[in-house]
């Protein structure tokens, strides 16, 4: 949508704003219905006209995302990338490395990137 459909919609606006108030006023008599609802039908293409094509907000990249995971029996902790389905608590059917127990996710977190603001 380019400056003409701009200049367009100003024209139907300020064109129905006029049909409206001459709806409206005393002298349409039994024309007063009919006016008052082609002004508003006039206007509301107008508006459209006006604010079509303009950019959506873009969507933020999504915050990376990690999961914590802990021995049952041990002191050993992994922390990878979040998968879908991760939730805390969740029992997984991988065994520790180390002990070879049962391994719970015991956290799921946002990784911040840290500011110069937040340092001091």
């Amino acid at each position: 949508m380019g400056t003409i459909s701009k200049i367009l919609g100003l024209a139907l606006t300020a064109g129905g704003a006029v049909i409206l108030a001459y709806g409206m006023g005393p002298d349409a008599g039994g024309l007063s219905f009919i006016l008052f609802t082609v002004g508003l039908v006039v206007m509301s293409v107008g508006f459209s006209l006006l604010t079509a094509g303009r950019k959506k907000e873009e969507v933020k990249a999504s915050l990376p995302t990690v999961t914590e995971i802990r021995c049952n029996g041990c002191d050993f902790k992994e922390i990878r990338d979040y998968e879908k389905g991760d939730y805390i608590l969740k029992p997984l059917e991988a065994n520790c490395p180390k002990c070879n127990g049962k391994m719970t996710i015991e956290g799921v977190y946002v990784v911040r990137e840290e500011s110069d603001q937040d340092r001091f």
